[in-house]
């Protein structure tokens, strides 16, 4: 596409997305999917059919990357090999679109894995000056993208997701989010990992607490085995949210799940980070899932709601489609549905 027939489709879309209502809402119940176009460019069609499922939002994720996780150098994919869905372009006109269907926008910026095999829960710098280095580097990355997310006037972001080895640099990330605020009017979270969100000691910097939700939820095989999946799945998600009702009261911030999804294959629930984990597929286990986590959390005054991952344009053409995450033309979808458009509960809440 030459930029200028690209800068008229943005500024047709912007046009149209105009006027309608509050753009920076406080964060409310969140009816939430995470979008992948990483393959395929989505149609207006794909986010129409998100609103008719009930979704309120959607989540897109602009990545980048580090060569390794010890270089304190914060690059953005651009070339021409770029994927479509991680140039401005395409993220531009992806949430414009989304915002044409009465959606609402969130981006999460995210560090792809690196190159030396680590991932971005490991980034390690050697001293001060080195972390230094890392936050500017990091905080220009950043800022870009708070600048295209106040262009498709989204309603959120997040500061960061899944950093663990750099959270306790408490004056950094403060520092980090009034830089943010400066350039993004929305509401700001932060993607904690699963295992470690209870230690970011700046939550109150933010408006709420992102939680990247892959819990163990049991041992392999446990929940396929059991007489009801979806029982055994509360029972197991009963301490877990135990702990975040405690959070949620202690920083007088609730809780959103930034990310939560589990594949379509026997013993998916044990390991749900574990993406590599294959098995045969199971796709009641994955719509009893769903259901225990709407049937944990979803009635919470704490708990702000779900972005299930994941959401993409013809999934059922993907190799992997009948074991991969997405709930697309499965029984979870439906559960969705159900839970999204208000009939198990999910009306009254604010949007």
């Amino acid at each position: 596409m030459q930029r200028r027939t690209f800068l008229t489709t943005v500024a047709a879309l912007v046009a149209g997305c105009r006027d309608r209502g509050r753009a920076f809402p406080t964060p409310g119940r969140q009816r939430g999917v995470g979008f992948d176009a990483f393959r395929t460019r989505p149609t207006a069609r794909d986010f129409v059919e998100l609103r008719e499922l009930g979704v309120t939002h959607v989540a897109l994720f602009p990545f980048g990357y580090m060569r390794a996780h010890t270089e304190p150098v914060v690059r953005r994919f651009q070339g021409k090999r770029t994927d479509w869905s991680l140039t401005d372009e395409g993220l531009l006109t992806t949430g414009l679109l989304a915002r044409r269907a009465y959606l609402r926008v969130i981006l999460i910026p995210t560090l792809a894995d690196f190159v030396d095999g680590h991932w971005r829960g490991e980034v390690r710098m050697a001293d001060d000056r080195e972390w230094a280095m890392w936050f500017t580097s990091y905080r220009a990355f950043l800022l870009h993208y708070a600048g295209l997310a106040g262009k498709m006037r989204a309603v959120g972001l997040s500061v960061g997701t899944e950093l663990r080895e750099t959270v306790q640099r408490e004056g950094e990330w403060r520092e980090t989010i009034t830089m943010v605020r400066e350039r993004f009017p929305g509401w700001l979270t932060y993607a904690g990992n699963w295992d470690d969100y209870d230690r970011v000691p700046w939550w109150d910097a933010l408006d709420l607490i992102g939680i990247q939700a892959y819990f163990e939820l049991g041992d392999p095989g446990a929940a396929s085995s059991a007489t009801d999946p979806r029982a055994h799945l509360i029972g197991a998600w009963a301490p877990i949210k135990e702990r975040m009702a405690e959070l949620s009261s202690s920083t007088g911030k609730r809780v959103a799940f930034t990310e939560i999804g589990y594949k379509s294959h026997a013993g998916a629930t044990a390991f749900p980070w574990r993406w590599e984990i294959e098995g045969p597929p199971d796709l009641e286990l994955q719509r009893a899932a769903y259901e225990a986590a709407f049937e944990a959390f979803w009635r919470e005054p704490w708990f702000a709601g779900f972005y299930w991952w994941k959401w993409r344009p013809n999934a059922q053409s993907d190799e992997d489609y009948e074991r991969d995450f997405t709930p697309q033309g499965k029984p979870a979808e439906e559960v969705l549905r159900r839970y999204y458009s208000g009939e198990d509960g999910g009306s009254g809440f604010e949007v």
